[in-house]
């Protein structure tokens, strides 16, 4: 098989987002790591610029209100954005404060012609799994749409885990696909045991790659943490280490790699090497970056038209 490139790459998860949303998503990253390239004044133009000068031809473009009152705008502007972008594939979002969720998603599937929603519980600030989302939940299992919902990265955030409310809807919504954002990291026995139990739920393995591939670099080198993995939950990742490379041996047929462009770990070349650093087998990287997207959104009776 030839070796998979830049271009083959289907990336789940970028942010373009309005010029206020975008500054303030840059200005926090730029909190935490005081030397990230990305200026707070880059627009949406530019973010397509990076992607399409990376090469890459279709991207799932990722939005989510932080307040009630801005979900209408916030999902018509990803509309406005998808629908003059070919290489844009939308999702919608809302919050928990927002009544008529159906509604509101119903619109998002079939006037924006969105794949699916979005929900960030730690930006957003609000349990996920609450059962006040379930209209929303029920609506997107209705027409077999997926969800995409960020899990993982506890500490960094200063929450804990949604279990209990993320097993409820897995076992009320069966067919729902779910994409855990993250792969709940670093709790890969966990999200290993999702897999095995749950066949609607899939990883996106977005920036658990780069910290993995820091702490590996770190462990081997024996040196001590850069600042910027200040939280990455070494005593856990250690712990889970078997279970990170079990994903790729057990289920990579249902594995998702995305950057979180451009708030993530660098750019598209700098996070495929670290994708490449763990030293897969070419057709897994494949799967992971292309096959795999496609399949996942196939699940839910989508089909991309040629890039």
């Amino acid at each position: 098989m030839r070796e998979t490139r830049l271009e083959d790459w289907i990336d789940p998860h970028v942010h373009i987002l309005p010029p206020r949303r975008l500054r303030g998503l840059i200005r926090w990253v730029k909190s935490f790591t005081p030397d990230f390239p990305i200026p707070e004044t880059i627009t949406a133009q530019e973010v397509l610029a990076g992607i399409r000068g990376a090469g890459i031809k279709r991207f799932f473009n990722l939005v989510f209100p932080l307040w009630p009152e801005e979900t209408d705008d916030l999902n018509l502007f990803n509309h406005r954005l998808c629908r003059e972008v070919p290489e844009a594939v939308g999702f919608g979002s809302l919050h928990i404060e927002n009544p008529d969720k159906g509604g509101i998603t119903r619109r998002c599937l079939f006037e924006y012609g969105f794949a699916g929603m979005k929900l960030h519980p730690f930006a957003q600030r609000f349990p996920a799994f609450d059962p006040a989302m379930d209209p929303l939940f029920e609506t997107l299992n209705r027409y077999g749409r997926p969800l995409l919902v960020h899990t993982g990265f506890d500490l960094f955030y200063g929450e804990g885990p949604q279990d209990a409310g993320l097993l409820r809807v897995l076992e009320r919504y069966p067919g729902m696909p779910v994409l855990l954002v993250h792969a709940l990291f670093p709790r890969f026995r966990f999200a290993r045991e999702l897999l095995e139990r749950f066949p609607q739920v899939w990883l996106d393995l977005t920036n658990s790659v780069s910290c993995m591939r820091i702490y590996l670099e770190w462990k081997n080198a024996g040196e001590p943490l850069p600042p910027q993995a200040a939280t990455l939950e070494a005593e856990e990742v250690e712990g889970n280490l078997e279970d990170w490379y079990a994903l790729f041996e057990e289920h990579p047929g249902r594995l998702l790699y995305g950057t979180d462009f451009p708030a993530g770990f660098g750019d598209h070349a700098s996070l495929y090497d670290d994708l490449l650093y763990f030293g897969l087998p070419g057709e897994t990287v494949r799967m992971l970056l292309r096959d795999n997207v496609l399949a996942f959104l196939a699940s839910s009776g989508i089909r991309l038209p040629e890039a």
